[in-house]
């Protein structure tokens, strides 16, 4: 129970600081409707509460409904509190902070796609398809509502294939397919079609279920 409120409060730290955030935005990001955030690629978190939750499908399910990023993007751990240093160095060597996200010290959670669709629960929005480089395939049909996982070791390379359905936007448009390069992290590639704004059911036993779906779907 402990635990359970702990994040509760990191999720909602999160939420407010991305909300004093967002004013500062650099102008030339694409803009989304309402208050949805706009592509990023990665983005980093970190912070005690992550980087010390047991599983990573914590860590990353605290980082999904706190932030609730659209898009394609890559979720990167800093578990050794690495960043408000590297922003202290970057004024002294500005290519230190690139030599160090590219040694490894980060911890690539997944890449997470996030599709932005105006369907109604239990519809299907999206239909994926993962080849691997030894040409195996992994397939699925996402259903609005789901959170679905495609294995896909940490730093192997593969090419994912989106078909959107219902004028649904995975990051190229309302209906537009998109095929993408994508890195495996420790969860694999996570599409997270819970929609955006993420909204939760009111009655507190189907929100308690969902929320252990949730997170028995990310291993949590």
């Amino acid at each position: 129970e402990d635990l359970a409120l702990e994040q509760a409060i990191a999720r909602e730290a999160l939420s407010l600081a991305l909300r004093h955030a967002r004013p500062h935005f650099p102008r030339s990001l694409p803009r989304r409707e309402g208050r949805l955030l706009p592509p990023f690629e990665p983005i980093l978190v970190g912070g005690s509460v992550l980087a010390n939750a047991p599983t990573f499908g914590q860590r990353l399910l605290m980082a999904l409904d706190a932030l609730q990023p659209t898009g394609i993007t890559t979720l990167i751990l800093d578990q050794n509190a690495l960043l408000p240093l590297l922003g202290a160095a970057a004024e002294v060597t500005a290519i230190l902070p690139v030599h160090v996200l590219e040694s490894g010290a980060f911890v690539s959670m997944a890449t997470v796609v996030s599709p932005v669709s105006p369907a109604s629960h239990g519809m299907t929005v999206l239909s994926a398809r993962l080849v691997h480089e030894d040409g195996t395939e992994t397939r699925t049909d996402v259903k609005f509502g789901a959170l679905e996982v495609l294995p896909l070791p940490a730093g192997q390379k593969a090419r994912l294939h989106l078909l959107p359905r219902r004028r649904t936007d995975v990051g190229a448009g309302p209906g537009r397919r998109l095929s993408v390069q994508v890195v495996g992290g420790v969860l694999g590639v996570v599409i997270d079609a819970r929609g955006r704004p993420l909204s939760l059911p009111e009655d507190p036993v189907r929100r308690r279920e969902l929320l252990k779906k949730w997170l028995w779907t990310l291993g949590g």
